[in-house]
């Protein structure tokens, strides 16, 4: 497996991890492995706490509405995408190209405790999937205890979008926190065009940690953002990964926001990428029908005598507002009901001041009530996001 460009057996050891403890028994003391899936013990090891919560009056879990966030159009929204740091190891060109390597300089701006407490009340509306995000989501040490506290609340469906550059040792102790699947962004499959895209040579623990994650039973997806004259040269080699593997490579359109240096030049739609694909491949794709909008906006094609998958995510040329279901949530707590839409929603103050969960509740209610019916893009508008991918959540 992988055996063009893995970097040796060394890199893919699995250490041995703990079973997964339940979460929602705060009257024991939970020691959680949080860098790594080694535990230890005896004199002077590191020991790390469960997150105390105050307790607080819920809903019963067999009354919460799961079905009842909807937004003012009437569209239900059950997918929440929550950033929990703005922080990166990597420079993708099309993300933050003009400031380099985000550095490590300061805290996230919700603590582990305050994104449970929010995803809990989100959950109490009817959210049913999470998606974690960043930045670089391993970039933060605790992870697996923020996995393990909202897991329950959405019963299990709990997925992470990754660089994948440190999933290789964290994969087992991610999966036995309550982590379902991981999306990895691989932009290519060469190592020179790999490094020129993200200034880092790190592909080998790309590759790694896409393997250790299936060999701990996480589902896991490749995410590839494509840019002519940048990486359009990849889109058949990683179609070919896809085929031999049985991974599932999803291509999306290359977005514009704040600083990415967007230009139509760039742009490559869905439409020409399938047919880059078949042509190198050599076979007609089988498109699949289209599941539920909790599995995401990509359209999927099976790929014959294969059990790879190649899907496209066509936010420009064939945008899905009509069938938007989602919701971000900043890591500094802002709400966004619209990557590309109205100011976002304080909810992090409110909740640092005490505010109740159903104060939350109606903040999220009144939000959604204004959410746009899509993206100023459709009409030609020039998109409105003052911040970068990195600040919202990939």
């Amino acid at each position: 497996m992988f055996s063009r460009w893995t970097a040796g057996p060394s890199d893919l050891t699995h250490r041995k991890g703990l079973p997964a403890p339940n979460p929602c028994d705060l009257g024991h003391e939970l020691r959680w492995p949080i860098a790594d899936p080694i535990i230890l013990e005896g004199p002077g090891a590191p020991v790390y706490s469960f997150f105390p919560i105050a307790p607080q009056p819920q809903m019963p879990r067999m009354l919460r509405v799961r079905d009842g966030l909807q937004d003012g159009l009437g569209r239900g929204i059950t997918y929440l995408r929550v950033s929990v740091t703005e922080q990166c190891n990597l420079a993708c060109v099309y993300c933050k190209p003009r400031t380099g390597v985000l550095q490590r300089t300061e805290a996230p701006a919700m603590s582990r405790n305050e994104v449970v407490q929010l995803v809990k009340v989100f959950a109490s509306l009817g959210i049913r999937k999470v998606r974690l995000t960043g930045g670089e989501p391993l970039m933060r040490r605790d992870l697996e205890t923020i996995i393990a506290g909202i897991s329950p609340e959405v019963e299990g469906r709990v997925h992470l979008t990754t660089n994948g550059i440190h999933l290789a040792r964290r994969a087992r102790a991610l999966r036995d926190a309550g982590l379902s699947g991981v999306n990895v962004s691989l932009d290519a499959a060469d190592r020179g065009t790999f490094e020129r895209l993200t200034l880092k040579n790190g592909l080998d623990k790309v590759l790694a940690g896409l393997e250790a994650a299936r060999a701990v039973g996480l589902k896991a997806k490749l995410n590839t953002v494509v840019l002519r004259g940048w990486n359009d040269d990849q889109i058949v080699p990683l179609a070919r990964l896809a085929q031999r593997e049985g991974f599932q490579v999803r291509f999306i359109e290359f977005m514009p926001y704040l600083g990415n240096g967007w230009d139509s030049a760039r742009f490559m739609p869905a439409s020409e990428i399938l047919q880059m694909v078949q042509e190198g491949l050599g076979i007609d794709l089988e498109e699949e029908p289209a599941v539920g909008l909790e599995e995401g906006p990509a359209r999927l094609f099976r790929i014959p005598r294969s059990s790879g998958k190649v899907g496209v995510i066509s936010t420009l040329s064939a945008d899905f507002c009509d069938r938007c279901n989602r919701v971000r949530l900043t890591s500094r707590g802002e709400l966004k009901t619209c990557l590309f839409g109205h100011q976002p929603i304080d909810l992090l103050e409110p909740l640092r001041n005490h505010a109740s969960h159903e104060d939350v509740a109606q903040l999220i209610r009144q939000a959604l009530s204004e959410k746009l019916d899509c993206h100023p893009m459709r009409q030609g508008d020039t998109p409105n996001l003052a911040q970068g991918m990195w600040q919202v959540g990939g």
